[in-house]
């Protein structure tokens, strides 16, 4: 079997392997991948503060609430006249309003703790908000200049491509299939010649019987690597 055709066709599909790995390889396609996943990160991590956020709003409601009642018994007590009460009831009274204090006091320091939670929770949404914005900001740039670039290039791609389909008209339809298969998984080169008993892609060496129907058919595939290995002397 003759193999220049289709190491012809491997020679310019090389130029086409260079583009698509400089297209894959782009430092601003690269940099937008991982700015995409910043923006990700910021935006869960949004959502989980403002839910942070409402569930201090409603402890600090409960609080304010319980406050007011405490707030409420205190004046009750207050505006009560304790010299017209017997020692007994005034001592009740004093102790409840002693009480009452202690209550407030526990609640106010529970306000204050909820309050500096809440800052918190707000200046880190305020700041996550920002490092999602910046990143979004910086996508954009990087997505676009890469997107400029690989426009640039596709005019050459497209040519490439259109020379390739002329040529595999002239291939084996087994070896393309063959070729195609490999090149999909992005191995390059597909076709390598024989050195000596050994693959020129893997070098394993080869069995007798592979060698035997290398010589008589040209091109046989590596039950290694699976590449085509061709006979260089033929």
């Amino acid at each position: 079997m003759k193999v220049e055709k289709i190491l012809e066709y491997q020679n310019l599909d090389r130029e086409l392997f260079k583009i698509e790995k400089q297209i894959s390889e782009n430092a601003n396609k690269k940099m937008a991948e991982q700015l995409h996943e910043s923006m990700k990160v910021a935006q869960a991590r949004s959502v989980k503060l403002e839910e942070r956020a409402k569930d201090l709003l409603g402890e600090i409601d409960k609080v304010k609430k319980q406050c007011k009642i405490q707030e409420d018994k205190l004046n009750e007590f207050l505006s009560m006249d304790i010299e017209k009460m017997n020692k007994n009831d005034a001592e009740k009274l004093n102790n409840l309003k002693d009480k009452l204090n202690q209550n407030l006091n526990i609640l106010e320091k529970n306000l204050t703790t909820l309050a500096e939670s809440m800052n918190a929770v707000l200046a880190d949404f305020n700041k996550t908000i920002k490092t999602f914005n910046s990143a979004k900001d910086e996508y954009s740039k990087r997505k676009d200049a890469y997107e400029t670039e690989v426009k640039n290039i596709e005019k050459e791609k497209s040519e490439i491509n259109k020379r390739l389909s002329q040529l595999a008209m002239s291939v084996d339809s087994d070896i393309m299939e063959a070729y195609q298969k490999k090149r999909n998984e992005k191995v390059f080169p597909v076709l390598v010649p024989l050195k000596g008993k050994f693959c020129g892609g893997c070098n394993t060496e080869l069995p007798l019987a592979t060698l035997t129907n290398l010589i008589k058919d040209g091109i046989i595939t590596c039950e290694h690597c699976r590449r085509l290995v061709y006979n260089t002397h033929q």
